[in-house]
């Protein structure tokens, strides 16, 4: 696909912008977060994690973002249209300004842009770009966005860290250390970078030069410390040290609760967790096995027993309702007559004496060491043994669990070396084409892939082009509701749980909220001790 980028230079309204970019008042309080691992790096193109994203959101922001109905809105584009179906015209702010006080030029949006999208930056989030064709400046504060065809979920990607702007300037004064401790970052946010000490703690203090007039930022000090282990973590909010978490352990859920100094917020989010079968290996290649497992486990006692108040009651469906934003009620009456196969152990028996595997078989299951999902674990085990299925549970490490799930760790024959998996999935958008592409599409079943189960239906993928190519939002859900159809019937997944988020903090803020999308709109500047 040819990409092309015009560079139009917007210097000559620099002058008239830095009456924009005068200081504020500074206010006085510290706010100490915890996080439970380090960031990757300071740096949006990099930014796609549960741990930088919360970091990196105080101090670069997007042309969109996303308000808390999860709809996009605004931010540092005043407004944006679709011209045609495959061109996107974007209005860019004209008195937005950097921490530093220069002001924002159109030559900042596009060199951003361009960085992420270049194969040589390694970005993350380029794969964002795909359907792109070129991306222009068509006039003194316009964006012009032309896609090579269209793109159902194109709108979203502004609204993520892949829309960020950085300051062109500062990147090449610091190209050789750009977003390390060292080299730091330089972004619009309603905070700036002070330090970051690799593994212990990152520091941000307020942007004195804040383009938005209507943020009341009284929080002048943020600071996030590296806490990877959970009871440290939980020890450190209880003892007042850390102020807020979004990394709440679940099963120190009660624990928390119970503490009157702290309060804890359930938000839901855009994933699942589930078991995956490796349909391309036996006795998993055989659609009454997958579907005399199903019947066989107990999901319902799983949710009760395990996941509690920690995620909701799961559906045939790879979404809760955070991801119906398009023909919303449509899919929930889909979600309503697709619940989760019941318990039914004569049903399974028949299923599995349909199979070419009625008496059995031994087989592994792989799950990480997190107790929640190793609960699961056992609780599946137990509950095939009423078939004579015999479950191994192989526990390893989050990072090697990652290279299993995403086709990274491969046996002799060069296929996915699993037969059962625990693993989940979170879409990067409110739309639930982001959970049903990247699990069923056969286009992700190789090295590095998303589909877990390693599905493969040309029928389903043939719908799913089709889907995704579609800006009428009706068409699109006949054709994703199509595609469930079949896939519902072949069970290459059991969905045991839409987990929720548990953020916990100290009691006596204000100005907080939390919803689906807190990956890409979570900031601090509003956030404030209640009077």
């Amino acid at each position: 696909m040819k990409r092309w980028i015009s560079l139009a230079l917007a210097g000559a309204m620099a002058l008239s912008l830095l009456s924009g970019c005068s200081g504020r008042e500074a206010g006085g309080s510290t706010f100490t977060v915890a996080l439970d691992s380090d960031i990757v790096a300071l740096d949006p193109a990099f930014a796609y994690d549960f741990t930088t994203n919360p970091v990196i959101n105080q101090i670069t922001e997007g042309l969109l973002t996303f308000d808390e109905n999860n709809e996009l809105v605004p931010w540092l584009a005043s407004s944006w249209s679709q011209t045609d179906d495959t061109t996107y015209v974007y209005t860019i702010r004209d008195d937005v300004c950097f921490s530093d006080g220069t002001p924002m030029t159109m030559d900042d949006v596009i060199f951003s842009i361009e960085r992420t999208m270049n194969p040589d930056t390694g970005s993350y989030l380029e794969w964002m770009f795909a359907p792109v064709e070129s991306i222009e400046q068509t006039g003194d504060w316009e964006l012009t966005v032309k896609l090579s065809q269209p793109s159902a979920t194109w709108q979203y990607v502004f609204g993520t860290t892949a829309g960020h702007v950085i300051s062109k300037t500062y990147y090449e004064e610091h190209a050789d250390n750009f977003g390390t401790a060292e080299g730091g970052i330089l972004g619009t946010g309603p905070y700036k970078f002070e330090s970051w000490s690799s593994g212990q703690s990152i520091v941000l203090t307020k942007n004195e030069n804040y383009w938005d007039d209507t943020a009341d930022t009284q929080i002048e000090r943020l600071v996030f410390n590296v806490i990877p282990e959970d009871t440290t973590r939980v020890t450190a909010l209880q003892s007042g040290q850390v102020t807020f978490t979004a990394s709440t352990p679940p099963d120190m859920l009660e624990t928390l609760e119970s503490d009157d100094s702290l309060e804890v917020q359930s938000i839901p989010t855009m994933g699942v967790t589930f078991l995956a079968f490796n349909t391309q290996r036996a006795p998993f290649d055989d659609v009454n096995v997958r579907k005399a497992i199903y019947s066989a486990i107990d999901v319902a006692d799983i949710k009760e027993n395990i996941v509690k108040d920690t995620g909701e009651t799961a559906t045939m469906l790879p979404s809760n309702s955070s991801l119906f934003t398009s023909s919303t009620e449509t899919w929930n009456d889909y979600a309503a007559a697709h619940p989760a196969y019941t318990y039914d152990l004569d049903q399974a028996k028949e299923y599995l004496a349909a199979s070419a595997y009625p008496d059995g078989f031994d087989c592994t299951l792989l799950t990480t060491e997190a107790s929640i999902r190793y609960s699961m674990a056992l609780a599946i085990q137990e509950d095939l043994k009423a078939l004579n299925i015999n479950v191994e549970i192989v526990r390893v490490s989050a990072d090697e669990h990652t290279a299993y799930q995403f086709g990274n760790m491969l046996d002799a024959n060069g296929d996915r070396d699993y037969d059962m998996i625990i693993a989940g999935w979170e879409s990067d958008y409110p739309d639930i084409a982001g959970n049903i592409e990247p699990l069923y599409s056969g286009a992700n079943t190789g090295e590095g892939g998303s589909n877990t189960a390693v599905y493969t239906n040309d029928q389903v993928d043939e719908l799913l082009t089709l889907q995704a190519q579609s800006t009428d939002p009706d068409e699109r859900t006949s054709y994703l509701l199509e595609a469930m159809d079949i896939i519902v019937e072949d069970v290459p997944y059991i969905f045991l749980e839409y987990p929720n988020r548990q953020v916990t903090m100290q009691k006596g803020y204000e100005g907080f909220t939390l919803n689906a999308s807190w990956l890409w709109n979570l900031q601090f500047k509003n956030f404030r001790q209640a009077q």
